[in-house]
């Protein structure tokens, strides 16, 4: 299993702090790159798209980048069936160095997240959170959106 989520909860910014891909191996900035680029594919979101919502700014996100993030999470083997995020998959695909940070915004999140139906919006809702929660490094979305 993947490290996405401090891939994509680090999953997954333009603004990232420069250590963060530095940190991560070359087997799996190459998949993550892999991911990407069949996640743009699937879903027709671009690359404008994602350096927008990478901008500090808040930013609402279309439901094609919506989808992008999810289909980030589903290609990490993060989600459930039924398209629920598995925290406890998602803590074990992120690098260790990254735990401390993980467990503040998997816990905040998870909780601030609540019921939502469509996979793509709730994967959304989540990224939008990790943004949120961790400004200065914006590690949720910054590995899975930048590669």
């Amino acid at each position: 299993m993947l490290t996405i989520v401090v891939a994509t909860s680090i999953c997954l910014m333009a603004t990232v702090s420069a250590n963060v891909p530095n940190s991560l191996s070359p087997e799996l900035l190459q998949q993550m790159g892999q991911f990407r680029s069949e996640c743009l594919r699937e879903t027709g979101t671009t690359d404008e798209q994602i350096e927008q919502f990478n901008s500090p700014q808040s930013v609402q996100a279309s439901h094609e980048l919506q989808c992008y993030m999810y289909c980030m999470f589903r290609l990490h083997n993060v989600t459930r069936p039924n398209g629920e995020l598995d925290l406890i998959d998602v803590y074990h695909a992120i690098p260790k160095q990254f735990n401390s940070i993980a467990l503040k915004v998997l816990a905040k999140c998870n909780k601030s997240t609540g019921p939502i139906a469509d996979a793509c919006e709730r994967a959304y809702s989540h990224h939008r959170c990790w943004k949120e929660t961790e400004p200065e490094l914006r590690l949720p979305v910054a590995v899975c959106l930048m590669f």
